[in-house]
Protein backbone atom coordinates (compact mmCIF):
# COMPACT_ATOMS: atom_id res chain seq x y z
CA UNK A 1 0.00 0.00 0.00
CA UNK A 2 1.60 3.26 -1.08
CA UNK A 3 1.89 6.57 1.20
CA UNK A 4 -0.52 8.60 1.34
CA UNK A 5 0.19 11.92 -0.47
CA UNK A 6 -1.15 15.78 0.42
CA UNK A 7 -0.98 18.54 -2.66
CA UNK A 8 -1.10 22.09 -1.20
CA UNK A 9 -4.21 22.98 -3.59
CA UNK A 10 -3.42 27.00 -2.21
CA UNK A 11 -6.51 27.10 -0.34
CA UNK A 12 -7.06 30.70 1.37
CA UNK A 13 -10.29 31.85 3.30
CA UNK A 14 -12.08 34.36 2.54
CA UNK A 15 -10.88 37.76 3.59
CA UNK A 16 -13.28 40.35 1.71
CA UNK A 17 -16.00 42.20 2.97
CA UNK A 18 -19.10 39.93 4.55
CA UNK A 19 -21.94 41.67 2.69
CA UNK A 20 -24.60 39.35 4.24
CA UNK A 21 -27.87 39.29 3.37
CA UNK A 22 -28.36 42.41 1.71
CA UNK A 23 -25.22 41.60 -0.38
CA UNK A 24 -27.08 38.82 -1.30
CA UNK A 25 -30.15 41.04 -2.91
CA UNK A 26 -27.96 42.81 -4.60
CA UNK A 27 -26.16 40.27 -6.49
CA UNK A 28 -29.62 38.73 -7.35
CA UNK A 29 -30.60 41.99 -8.43
CA UNK A 30 -27.53 42.93 -10.75
CA UNK A 31 -27.40 39.45 -11.97
CA UNK A 32 -31.21 39.41 -12.79
CA UNK A 33 -30.66 42.53 -15.02
CA UNK A 34 -27.45 41.30 -17.00
CA UNK A 35 -29.81 38.02 -17.88
CA UNK A 36 -32.62 40.26 -19.00
CA UNK A 37 -29.82 42.36 -20.97
CA UNK A 38 -27.93 39.49 -22.29
CA UNK A 39 -24.57 40.98 -20.73
CA UNK A 40 -22.14 38.53 -20.78
CA UNK A 41 -24.04 35.97 -22.55
CA UNK A 42 -24.02 34.81 -26.43
CA UNK A 43 -24.80 37.62 -29.29
CA UNK A 44 -28.27 35.86 -29.55
CA UNK A 45 -29.31 36.44 -25.92
CA UNK A 46 -28.43 40.49 -26.15
CA UNK A 47 -30.78 40.24 -29.66
CA UNK A 48 -33.70 41.00 -28.54
CA UNK A 49 -33.63 43.06 -25.18
CA UNK A 50 -31.41 45.73 -26.83
CA UNK A 51 -33.44 45.34 -30.11
CA UNK A 52 -36.76 46.42 -28.18
CA UNK A 53 -35.25 49.06 -25.94
CA UNK A 54 -33.51 50.32 -29.32
CA UNK A 55 -36.60 50.58 -31.26
CA UNK A 56 -38.34 52.55 -28.34
CA UNK A 57 -35.74 55.14 -28.30
CA UNK A 58 -35.43 55.56 -32.14
CA UNK A 59 -39.42 56.08 -32.06
CA UNK A 60 -38.73 59.06 -29.69
CA UNK A 61 -36.39 60.10 -32.14
CA UNK A 62 -38.98 59.96 -34.52
CA UNK A 63 -42.02 61.43 -32.95
CA UNK A 64 -39.80 64.40 -31.99
CA UNK A 65 -38.28 64.56 -35.39
CA UNK A 66 -41.84 64.84 -36.67
CA UNK A 67 -42.80 67.28 -34.32
CA UNK A 68 -39.71 69.51 -35.54
CA UNK A 69 -41.16 69.17 -38.83
CA UNK A 70 -44.91 70.14 -37.81
CA UNK A 71 -43.26 73.46 -36.21
CA UNK A 72 -44.34 73.32 -32.58
CA UNK A 73 -46.44 70.80 -30.24
CA UNK A 74 -49.99 72.30 -30.69
CA UNK A 75 -49.48 71.80 -34.77
CA UNK A 76 -48.45 68.24 -34.10
CA UNK A 77 -51.46 67.56 -32.13
CA UNK A 78 -53.48 68.99 -35.05
CA UNK A 79 -51.54 67.08 -37.82
CA UNK A 80 -52.58 63.97 -35.07
CA UNK A 81 -49.24 63.40 -34.56
CA UNK A 82 -49.07 61.06 -31.25
CA UNK A 83 -48.12 62.80 -27.66
CA UNK A 84 -47.35 61.62 -24.58
CA UNK A 85 -50.83 59.29 -23.82
CA UNK A 86 -50.42 57.80 -27.09
CA UNK A 87 -46.84 56.96 -26.99
CA UNK A 88 -48.01 54.46 -24.21
CA UNK A 89 -49.60 52.77 -26.88
CA UNK A 90 -46.33 52.49 -28.74
CA UNK A 91 -44.21 51.09 -26.64
CA UNK A 92 -46.86 48.94 -24.96
CA UNK A 93 -46.24 47.05 -27.87
CA UNK A 94 -43.16 47.07 -27.81
CA UNK A 95 -42.90 45.78 -23.94
CA UNK A 96 -45.55 42.69 -24.46
CA UNK A 97 -42.89 41.27 -26.16
CA UNK A 98 -40.01 42.56 -23.92
CA UNK A 99 -41.76 41.70 -20.57
CA UNK A 100 -42.62 38.79 -22.04
CA UNK A 101 -39.76 37.28 -21.83
CA UNK A 102 -38.22 39.53 -19.32
CA UNK A 103 -39.41 37.92 -15.89
CA UNK A 104 -39.40 34.40 -17.27
CA UNK A 105 -35.52 35.13 -17.89
CA UNK A 106 -35.92 36.01 -14.03
CA UNK A 107 -37.35 33.40 -12.52
CA UNK A 108 -37.21 30.10 -14.99
CA UNK A 109 -33.30 29.54 -15.33
CA UNK A 110 -32.81 28.85 -11.67
CA UNK A 111 -35.68 26.37 -11.33
CA UNK A 112 -34.56 24.78 -14.65
CA UNK A 113 -30.92 24.82 -13.25
CA UNK A 114 -31.67 22.94 -9.86
CA UNK A 115 -29.78 25.84 -8.00
CA UNK A 116 -32.86 27.17 -5.74
CA UNK A 117 -31.49 25.03 -3.19
CA UNK A 118 -27.75 26.83 -3.58
CA UNK A 119 -30.11 30.27 -2.51
CA UNK A 120 -31.98 29.09 -0.04
CA UNK A 121 -29.31 27.23 1.71
CA UNK A 122 -27.28 30.46 2.90
CA UNK A 123 -29.49 33.17 5.14
CA UNK A 124 -31.09 34.24 1.78
CA UNK A 125 -34.87 33.64 2.12
CA UNK A 126 -37.36 33.03 -0.23
CA UNK A 127 -39.18 36.72 0.46
CA UNK A 128 -35.29 38.03 -0.23
CA UNK A 129 -34.92 36.35 -3.13
CA UNK A 130 -38.08 37.25 -4.92
CA UNK A 131 -38.15 40.89 -3.75
CA UNK A 132 -34.11 41.16 -5.62
CA UNK A 133 -35.73 39.14 -8.56
CA UNK A 134 -38.67 41.79 -8.31
CA UNK A 135 -36.64 45.06 -8.32
CA UNK A 136 -34.63 43.72 -10.99
CA UNK A 137 -38.14 43.23 -13.14
CA UNK A 138 -39.05 46.80 -12.10
CA UNK A 139 -35.72 48.50 -13.50
CA UNK A 140 -36.27 46.53 -16.15
CA UNK A 141 -39.63 46.52 -17.07
CA UNK A 142 -40.08 50.91 -16.19
CA UNK A 143 -37.08 51.52 -18.79
CA UNK A 144 -39.02 50.32 -21.64
CA UNK A 145 -41.58 53.08 -21.23
CA UNK A 146 -39.41 56.07 -18.70
CA UNK A 147 -36.21 56.39 -21.42
CA UNK A 148 -38.71 56.98 -24.57
CA UNK A 149 -40.28 59.34 -22.80
CA UNK A 150 -38.39 61.18 -20.74
CA UNK A 151 -36.38 61.28 -24.22
CA UNK A 152 -39.59 62.72 -25.73
CA UNK A 153 -40.03 64.82 -22.53
CA UNK A 154 -36.55 66.70 -23.36
CA UNK A 155 -36.90 66.80 -27.07
CA UNK A 156 -40.50 68.45 -26.96
CA UNK A 157 -38.19 70.98 -24.37
CA UNK A 158 -35.80 71.49 -27.07
CA UNK A 159 -38.28 71.90 -29.61
CA UNK A 160 -40.47 75.03 -27.68
CA UNK A 161 -39.73 77.92 -27.40
CA UNK A 162 -37.93 78.31 -23.69
CA UNK A 163 -35.91 74.99 -23.05
CA UNK A 164 -36.25 75.41 -19.31
CA UNK A 165 -39.76 77.24 -19.38
CA UNK A 166 -41.26 73.62 -20.95
CA UNK A 167 -39.70 71.75 -18.43
CA UNK A 168 -40.60 74.15 -15.32
CA UNK A 169 -43.96 74.25 -17.09
CA UNK A 170 -44.51 71.04 -17.50
CA UNK A 171 -43.66 68.83 -14.37
CA UNK A 172 -47.35 67.53 -14.25
CA UNK A 173 -45.98 65.45 -17.69
CA UNK A 174 -43.65 63.40 -15.78
CA UNK A 175 -45.83 61.92 -12.69
CA UNK A 176 -48.39 61.26 -15.20
CA UNK A 177 -45.70 59.28 -17.23
CA UNK A 178 -44.68 57.36 -13.61
CA UNK A 179 -48.46 56.89 -12.60
CA UNK A 180 -49.45 55.21 -16.32
CA UNK A 181 -45.90 53.34 -16.20
CA UNK A 182 -46.48 51.79 -12.80
CA UNK A 183 -50.21 50.54 -13.76
CA UNK A 184 -49.08 49.12 -17.07
CA UNK A 185 -45.71 47.21 -15.41
CA UNK A 186 -47.39 46.13 -12.06
CA UNK A 187 -50.83 44.47 -14.29
CA UNK A 188 -48.24 42.67 -16.85
CA UNK A 189 -45.86 41.56 -13.65
CA UNK A 190 -48.88 40.16 -11.68
CA UNK A 191 -49.46 37.96 -14.91
CA UNK A 192 -46.30 37.05 -15.85
CA UNK A 193 -45.05 36.32 -12.31
CA UNK A 194 -47.98 33.54 -12.09
CA UNK A 195 -46.90 32.23 -15.36
CA UNK A 196 -43.40 32.28 -15.29
CA UNK A 197 -43.62 30.85 -11.80
CA UNK A 198 -44.66 27.48 -13.40
CA UNK A 199 -43.35 27.55 -16.66
CA UNK A 200 -39.58 27.28 -16.99
CA UNK A 201 -38.93 27.44 -20.62
CA UNK A 202 -38.67 31.22 -21.62
CA UNK A 203 -40.33 30.46 -24.75
CA UNK A 204 -43.01 29.11 -23.65
CA UNK A 205 -43.75 31.17 -20.93
CA UNK A 206 -43.34 34.25 -22.96
CA UNK A 207 -46.26 32.76 -25.46
CA UNK A 208 -48.64 31.41 -22.68
CA UNK A 209 -47.91 35.25 -20.99
CA UNK A 210 -49.28 37.02 -24.72
CA UNK A 211 -51.40 34.79 -24.83
CA UNK A 212 -53.53 35.93 -21.76
CA UNK A 213 -52.52 39.58 -21.82
CA UNK A 214 -53.74 39.68 -25.87
CA UNK A 215 -56.20 36.99 -26.59
CA UNK A 216 -57.90 37.00 -22.78
CA UNK A 217 -58.55 40.70 -23.21
CA UNK A 218 -60.84 40.03 -26.38
CA UNK A 219 -62.17 37.15 -24.81
CA UNK A 220 -63.67 38.90 -21.86
CA UNK A 221 -64.65 41.95 -24.13
CA UNK A 222 -66.64 39.84 -26.36
CA UNK A 223 -68.03 38.02 -22.88
CA UNK A 224 -68.44 41.13 -20.95
CA UNK A 225 -71.29 42.20 -23.70
CA UNK A 226 -73.25 39.40 -22.96
CA UNK A 227 -76.51 39.74 -22.51
CA UNK A 228 -76.18 36.80 -19.22
CA UNK A 229 -76.92 37.96 -15.74
CA UNK A 230 -72.83 38.92 -14.26
CA UNK A 231 -71.41 39.46 -17.51
CA UNK A 232 -70.23 42.60 -16.89
CA UNK A 233 -67.78 40.99 -14.06
CA UNK A 234 -65.69 39.62 -17.03
CA UNK A 235 -64.79 42.73 -18.13
CA UNK A 236 -62.25 43.05 -15.32
CA UNK A 237 -60.44 40.04 -16.72
CA UNK A 238 -59.02 42.07 -19.47
CA UNK A 239 -55.87 42.84 -17.49
CA UNK A 240 -54.21 44.94 -20.60
CA UNK A 241 -57.40 47.22 -21.07
CA UNK A 242 -57.17 48.21 -16.86
CA UNK A 243 -53.78 49.73 -17.55
CA UNK A 244 -54.93 51.86 -20.64
CA UNK A 245 -58.10 52.89 -18.84
CA UNK A 246 -56.31 54.73 -15.96
CA UNK A 247 -53.64 56.20 -18.29
CA UNK A 248 -56.51 57.84 -20.16
CA UNK A 249 -58.19 58.92 -16.83
CA UNK A 250 -54.54 60.00 -15.00
CA UNK A 251 -54.17 61.94 -18.98
CA UNK A 252 -57.82 63.53 -19.15
CA UNK A 253 -58.00 61.78 -22.69
CA UNK A 254 -60.63 59.38 -23.63
CA UNK A 255 -58.25 57.31 -26.56
CA UNK A 256 -60.74 54.26 -26.56
CA UNK A 257 -63.84 52.76 -24.55
CA UNK A 258 -62.28 49.58 -22.83
CA UNK A 259 -64.39 46.50 -21.86
CA UNK A 260 -64.44 47.74 -18.17
CA UNK A 261 -65.67 51.28 -19.28
CA UNK A 262 -68.13 49.61 -21.30
CA UNK A 263 -69.63 48.05 -18.32
CA UNK A 264 -70.16 50.47 -16.28
CA UNK A 265 -67.02 50.27 -14.31
CA UNK A 266 -64.97 53.63 -13.07
CA UNK A 267 -61.07 54.04 -13.69
CA UNK A 268 -60.92 53.88 -10.04
CA UNK A 269 -62.07 49.87 -10.17
CA UNK A 270 -59.16 49.90 -12.44
CA UNK A 271 -56.75 50.87 -10.21
CA UNK A 272 -58.04 48.52 -7.72
CA UNK A 273 -57.81 45.86 -10.23
CA UNK A 274 -54.42 46.18 -11.17
CA UNK A 275 -53.50 46.10 -7.47
CA UNK A 276 -55.20 43.37 -6.97
CA UNK A 277 -53.46 41.42 -9.87
CA UNK A 278 -50.10 42.80 -8.87
CA UNK A 279 -50.21 41.70 -4.93
CA UNK A 280 -52.18 38.40 -5.84
CA UNK A 281 -49.63 37.43 -8.21
CA UNK A 282 -46.76 38.01 -5.98
CA UNK A 283 -48.54 36.24 -2.86
CA UNK A 284 -49.31 33.46 -5.81
CA UNK A 285 -45.69 33.11 -6.53
CA UNK A 286 -44.18 33.46 -2.86
CA UNK A 287 -46.42 30.62 -2.33
CA UNK A 288 -44.84 28.04 -4.95
CA UNK A 289 -41.35 29.38 -3.84
CA UNK A 290 -41.97 28.46 0.03
CA UNK A 291 -42.92 24.83 -1.43
CA UNK A 292 -39.95 24.91 -3.79
CA UNK A 293 -37.48 26.00 -0.79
Amino acid sequence: MSDAVIYDRGYRTYEGELTGRSGARRAIVREGIRRILGLRRKARRKLLPWSLLGIGVLMAAVFIGLQFVAGSAAAAGAEGLPSYPELFDVYSRISWLFLAVTMPELLGPDRRQGVLSVYFSRPLTVVDYLGAKAVAYLVMASSIYLVPQLAFYVGQAALSDGFLAYLGGNLDILWKIAVSTLAFILVHGGVLAIISAYIDRTPFAAATSLAVLIAGNNLAEIISAASFPGARWVSLFAFDAHARYVRDWVFDVDMATYPMEAAGFSPWVSAVSILVVAVGGSLWTLRRYRRLA
